[in-house]
C-alpha cells in the first residue's frame, strides 16, 4: 500500500498544478503533512474544507486517498471516478486511479458490461472440406463457411460475502447474430474463497452452463484451484487446476469427467515490453472411449506500450493438440487434432468512451484434423469496448 501512495503523490505532483491561491496553497501542504502523519480524520477534514472552495481534481484525489485509507471505499471511488472521467486527466493518473480502484472493487465488489462487435469468417467452425468419407460413402455438406458479423455482450460480477469469508462471482456473454441458430450464451458462476491469509491461494465451486438459439447446451459443474505461486514487481507465475463433470443435454454418450492445469507467467521485459506465456494440459474422460481425449497447449505473447503515441500493442500464439482414444465410429479412424491461434490487439490509452478503454483485435485461427469433417479455419475481426 506504501507503493500505492508514494506513486499516486508522485503522480498527482506531475500532473496537476498546486492550487493558485495563497490560502489554499497552504491549506493543501497541511493536509498532505496531516496524511503523511497518519492524522487521516484531520488530513479528511482539510481536503473537505478545500473542496468547498475549488473543484481542483488534485484536491479530490487526495481526499479519495485518504478515505481509503480510512476504509470509506465508496465515497473513494466516487471521487477517484470523478477525477478518471474528465476529459484532461493524463492517462498516468488514470492508471494510478484504476489501481485504487481494483483494490476497492476487490473489498465492495463490482458488475461490469462490456460490448464487443464481432465479425467471424466461420462461426460455426464449419469444414472447409467439400467432401467427405463416412466408410463406403461419399457425403457433399449442404452448408459453407460463411461470414456473420454480431454483438457480443459480456459481463462480469463479484460480491462479496463476509461471513462466509468468500466471495460470490460471475462472468458471462452473449453473442447476438442476425441468423438466431449462431447465437450462444455463455456464463460461469459460483463461489470463490481465499484458502490462506495473504489471498494467494484461492479456491472455487461453480457452474458453467452454455445455450444455442435459446435451447440449453452443456451444463459444467466444476471445483477450482487458483493459487499465485510466485511474484516481484517484474514478475508473476500463477497456477490453477479445474475439475468437473460435463452434461450435454441433446448428446450424452458425450458427457465427461473434465481435468485441466495450467500455469502462467508474466514478466516485465522492460519499462515498456512485457512478456507471458501459458502452459495447459487437459483431459476428458467420455461415456464412450472414442469421445475421451487428453491435450496440451501452449501460448507465448508479448505486449508493448509506446509512451510517445500511447499505443498498446499485443500479440499472442498459442498451439495444442487433442488426441482421442479410441476409433471414431462414425469416421472409422483415432482422431487427432492440431490447433493453432494467433490475436493481435491494438489500443491506445486515449481510446475510449467514457470510462472504458477500446480496443481493436484480429485473430486466425485454424484447426487440422487427421479427419477432414473436423477441419475449418477462420479469421475473426473484433471491436471491444470494456
Amino acid at each position: 500500500m506504501r507503493h500505492l501512495v508514494f506513486t499516486s503523490l508522485l503522480v498527482c505532483g506531475l500532473a496537476f498544478g498546486q492550487p493558485s491561491d495563497e490560502d489554499l496553497q497552504r491549506a493543501f501542504i497541511e493536509g498532505a503533512q496531516q496524511l503523511q502523519a497518519g492524522k487521516l480524520a484531520q488530513a479528511e477534514s482539510t481536503f473537505r474544507a478545500m473542496l468547498e472552495a475549488t473543484d481542483s481534481p488534485r484536491v479530490k484525489l487526495e481526499l479519495a486517498r485518504t478515505l481509503f485509507l480510512q476504509g470509506n471505499y465508496d465515497e473513494a471511488k466516487i471521487l477517484f471516478k470523478e477525477v478518471s472521467l474528465r476529459s484532461d486527466t493524463p492517462w498516468r493518473v488514470r492508471d494510478n486511479v484504476s489501481t485504487f480502484v481494483r483494490h476497492i472493487e476487490e473489498r465492495t465488489g463490482y458488475f461490469k458490461w462490456g460490448v464487443t462487435m464481432v465479425s467471424d469468417s466461420n462461426p460455426s467452425n464449419l469444414a472447409r472440406q467439400k467432401e467427405f468419407s463416412i466408410g463406403d460413402l461419399q457425403v457433399t455438406p449442404t452448408q459453407a463457411p460463411k461470414r456473420a458479423t454480431g454483438m457480443r455482450y459480456s459481463a462480469q460480477g463479484w460480491l462479496p460475502l463476509a461471513p462466509l469469508g468468500g466471495a460470490a462471482y460471475l462472468t458471462a456473454s452473449y453473442i447476438d447474430y442476425p441468423a438466431h441458430e449462431l447465437d450462444r450464451l455463455t456464463a460461469d458462476t459460483g463461489l470463490a474463497k481465499n484458502l490462506v491469509e495473504s489471498g494467494r491461494v484461492r479456491g472455487k465451486a461453480g457452474l458453467e452452463f452454455g445455450t444455442a438459439d435459446g435451447s440449453s447446451l452443456y451444463q459444467f459443474p466444476h471445483l477450482g484451484l487458483d493459487a499465485v505461486l510466485s511474484q516481484s514487481e517484474t514478475y508473476r507465475l500463477a497456477g490453477e487446476l479445474k475439475f468437473g463433470k460435463v452434461r450435454l443435454s441433446d448428446f450424452e454418450y458425450l458427457n465427461a469427467t473434465y481435468r485441466s492445469g495450467a500455469l502462467s507467467l508474466r514478466r516485465e521485459l522492460s519499462q515498456s515490453v512485457a512478456g507471458t506465456v501459458r502452459a495447459a494440459v487437459e483431459g476428458s474422460r467420455a461415456a464412450e472411449q472414442p469421445y475421451t481425449y487428453y491435450g496440451w497447449d501452449l501460448a507465448p505473447g508479448i505486449s508493448t506500450f509506446w509512451p510517445e503515441t500511447t499505443f498498446l500493442v499485443g500479440a499472442t500464439l498459442s498451439f495444442g493438440t487433442r488426441k482421442y482414444a479410441d476409433v471414431d465410429p462414425l469416421f472409422g479412424t483415432r482422431r487427432a487434432d492440431q490447433k493453432t491461434r494467433l490475436d493481435v490487439t491494438l489500443g491506445n490509452k486515449k481510446w475510449r468512451w467514457r470510462d472504458s478503454y477500446v480496443a481493436l483485435v484480429a485473430s486466425l485461427e485454424e484447426n487440422r484434423s487427421n479427419i477432414g469433417f473436423f477441419d475449418y479455419q477462420k479469421t475473426n475481426l473484433s471491436v471491444v469496448i470494456e
